[in-house]
């Protein structure tokens, strides 16, 4: 089983190494199911896709409602990639559609593809 996030403050897990890891935000509102859900995906996803090069800041709306209004999100969970790009996507929902979030945070091309419907990693050195 895996340790529960902690959403009392704005958290940070997982390493940050250098310049080269994905940086992301992921609003909720406390502990709900489907913000449990949507952290516990978003860290799957990224742990298999962003070979452990990867932060995901939690903020909590309830506590935290300026940064709502600042960021500009209506609906929870929501999962951006900083630093936001012009036309880059907000991700809604509990983060279940694995090739969506890869396309949503813009992980290279080259560290996926498709195969009959499944995404599969492959080794960039080849």
């Amino acid at each position: 089983m895996t340790k529960k996030p902690d959403f009392g403050d704005i958290s940070e897990t997982k390493k940050m190494v250098k310049d080269d890891f994905v940086d992301l935000r992921l609003y909720v509102a406390d502990e709900t199911p489907r913000c449990l859900t949507a952290y516990e995906n978003i860290r799957k996803i990224c742990d298999e896709y962003a070979g452990r090069k990867y932060r995901i800041t939690v903020i909590d709306l309830l506590k935290h409602p300026e940064i709502a209004r600042r960021d500009e999100i209506t609906a929870i969970p929501t999962l951006i990639r900083m630093p936001r790009k012009q036309g880059s996507r907000k991700i809604i929902g509990m983060l279940t559609d694995t090739k969506k979030v890869l396309e949503g945070i813009d992980l290279p091309k080259k560290t996926i593809y498709l195969d009959q419907g499944k995404i599969r990693k492959i080794n960039p050195a080849h």
